[in-house]
């Protein structure tokens, strides 16, 4: 691997905590409503579970929005360090979404604050009568939910020091950034092709946009490894030899099923290793 230069990188380091109104399911729960709790099996055998104290969809936003940060920050970024590392020129973009997000996870919580109350007693009138009392006995105060919802990032700058005794130190670094990297795009490219392109005859050009993904990734990434420039052009000549519109069938579709099973699912593997799998 011939490593080129490090450039600044900034870490996102996110903090956010959901609230999932589950409670741990007790045997008092079902004695309550006449269930023979000496009749279940042992702990070593299975579990009572858990009982909800509000619905999914209530909460369902909050969680829609930390997928949401965690996509975008792995749409140009790796996951290093407990964060996601991302190039300092798509900083401030990652930062102004975030922003957006923040905003929208608060605006969110308050209106489930407010709501928080009648949601529950319609959670509790959803569900049969004789267990109204084992929810209503689990629920959580407002000021509980308030303190268990939270959205937060920080972007933290990692840039090599001006002096440095030898370059070994900086290339650990970048060799654990392009591994992590090769990683997640090989997990990337095994996923889309399974789901996408094993078995089929012709594909529509929404299969195109994984790899899209991957290259808008790899592009943002390229300064980690020479190896990642002569990958991108790879994926751009396959792109550029096919057909406008329409569906992609035929020696198209096996361009791009070859492009994802024998260089993207390969990236980063050892030479023998990538003979091994051939075989």
């Amino acid at each position: 691997m011939h490593l080129t230069v490090l450039e600044e990188i900034v870490l996102f380091i996110l903090d956010i905590r959901l609230w999932t109104g589950r409670k741990k399911l007790k045997e008092e729960d079902l004695a309550v409503n006449g269930i023979n709790t000496s009749q279940l099996p042992p702990g070593t055998l299975a579990s009572l579970g858990s009982k909800k104290t509000i619905s999914t969809e209530a909460l369902s936003p909050f969680q829609s929005m930390k997928r949401e940060a965690e996509k975008l920050l792995l749409a140009t970024g790796v996951r290093f360090l407990g964060g996601y590392a991302v190039p300092a020129g798509k900083a401030p973009e990652i930062s102004s979404r975030l922003m957006d997000l923040q905003t929208n996870f608060q605006a969110a919580k308050a209106t489930l604050l407010l709501e928080y109350d009648q949601k529950v007693r319609e959670w509790i009138t959803a569900n049969p009568p004789e267990w109204a009392s084992v929810i209503q006995a689990s629920v959580d105060s407002v000021t509980t939910v308030d303190k268990a919802l939270h959205f937060g990032f920080t972007p933290v700058t990692i840039q090599p020091p001006k002096t440095m005794p030898d370059s070994e130190p900086l290339e650990e670094q970048a060799e654990g950034l392009y591994g992590q990297l090769c990683n997640e795009i090989r997990t990337t490219a095994k996923t889309t092709f399974d789901a996408s392109y094993v078995g089929k005859q012709s594909v529509t050009r929404k299969a195109l946009r994984p790899i899209n993904a991957i290259r808008e990734k790899l592009v943002a990434l390229a300064f980690l490894d020479s190896e990642i420039p002569p990958l991108i052009n790879s994926i751009d000549d396959t792109l550029n030899q096919l057909p406008l519109s329409g569906p992609i069938e035929g020696q198209y579709l096996n361009l791009l099923a070859g492009l994802l099973s024998r260089q993207l699912m390969r990236m980063g593997l050892p030479v023998e290793q990538q003979i091994e799998e051939e075989e």
